[in-house]
């Protein structure tokens, strides 16, 4: 996804050699904390290959993302820069039955993020910015064997990745601001080889959040 990245950075310098006139107001800068929710959409492609022949699948779930984030920004001539760290929960679920009355769960759990980002205003009141950075998740199987034939399993497992996205920020009074985004997540390809066959998953996600906060 750098050529994702790479775009939103072009946009941002674009925005901002065409709003080079424009200062950066005060209200946009210094530390903050902002609650978020929004939409979800986690994905999981898999694979199995023998060498010869193979077979991808790719599967979703639609969830709603909550959580919180701090960070702080600041002008750098007449463009924001800063950095931030977020924790996200998602009620993303997705169950099934493999044979008689069994159930297998895939949820999403916890993420937490790092980076930067780049922004310009485009008035007083709103500026556009673009993000980027990096991504820790993790992911939850859960199976239950009501006819005892099968152990219970619940376990979980950690991905690292990146994530970009870009939006748009707004004061709403004096310090408070609500902000707008859509951010994409790659936690990159996990495979094994077993008996010739090589297994692979590659989770995903999609994500547009509505983040409200206030600047100290």
């Amino acid at each position: 996804m750098k050529i994702m990245l790479l775009g939103a950075v072009a946009v941002a310098a674009s925005v901002a050699s065409s709003a080079s006139a424009q200062t950066v107001d005060p209200l946009f800068t210094g530390a903050r904390i902002e609650a978020r929710v929004g939409w979800d959409r986690p994905t999981i492609r898999a694979g199995v290959s023998d060498g010869v022949d193979s077979i991808n699948r790719t599967a979703g779930k639609d969830g709603v993302v909550y959580g919180g984030e701090i960070g702080y920004d600041y002008a750098l001539s007449n463009v924001l820069v800063g950095g931030y760290f977020g924790y996200e929960g998602s009620s993303a679920k997705e169950c099934g039955e493999l044979y008689g009355q069994d159930q297998l769960c895939l949820r999403a759990g916890r993420n937490f993020t790092a980076g930067a980002r780049l922004g310009v205003p485009v008035s007083g009141s709103f500026a556009l910015y673009a993000k980027g950075g990096y991504s820790n998740g993790r992911a939850k199987l859960d199976y239950r064997d009501d006819t005892l034939v099968r152990a219970d399993v619940d376990e979980g497992r950690n991905f690292n990745g990146f994530h970009v996205g870009g939006g748009v920020e707004g004061t709403l009074s004096g310090r408070v601001y609500g902000r707008l985004e859509y951010v994409y997540t790659g936690y990159g390809e996990k495979s094994a080889v077993s008996d010739g066959l090589r297994a692979s998953i590659e989770p995903r996600r999609h994500q547009v959040v509505y983040g409200m906060g206030i600047r100290f």
